[in-house]
């Protein structure tokens, strides 16, 4: 019985939604300048209501790194709030695995290491059609990383992104 409700309440809420999930990728220039790509899929769980697991990686590297390689996992709570019929809001709050690895300028040692943050962010979203939408949005990653003998006031913790996401 217990199953046949949940399966019920998920398939009107599927049926209430405007798509059954989401894709996107979007590029952010962080608050220190550094280059990050996004992706992400999104399933939508009841009516705008969503989950959202997202991949980000940064492309470019700090200039006072020989090797600076950040990559964020997260899983995200997201609800869709229509405004109009093409504008829409999305914040998303969740956690956020970061992992990074630095060298630091002049040195062979090799230093990593990884951290859990709560993370919140919002979308602002415009639908071109049905299927594509144009985001602009922002995340704070909070304080990530503490890494001895590193200046992670220089790493992003912020990012503002824009991109795109097709309704499947």
């Amino acid at each position: 019985m217990k199953k046949t409700i949940l399966i019920l309440l998920l398939a009107s809420g599927l049926a209430t939604a405007g798509s059954f999930a989401q894709v996107g990728a979007g590029y952010a220039k962080g608050d220190n300048d550094g280059d990050m790509l996004t992706a992400f899929g999104g399933l939508n769980v009841l009516g705008n209501l969503g989950l959202r697991l997202e991949y980000t990686k940064n492309i470019s590297e700090h200039p006072e790194f020989s090797k600076d390689d950040v990559s964020r996992y997260g899983l995200f709570a997201t609800y869709t709030l229509p405004l109009t019929p093409n504008f829409s809001v999305t914040p998303k709050a969740g956690l956020t695995q970061t992992d990074g690895e630095f060298s630091t300028l002049d040195t062979i040692e090799t230093v990593s290491d990884s951290s859990t943050e709560f993370t919140y962010g919002l979308e602002i979203n415009y639908s071109y059609n049905e299927l594509i939408s144009l985001f602009v949005g922002y995340t704070d990653y909070g304080k990530e990383l503490d890494i001895k003998d590193i200046d992670t006031s220089k790493l992003d913790t912020a990012n503002y992104t824009f991109g795109i996401k097709i309704d499947i």
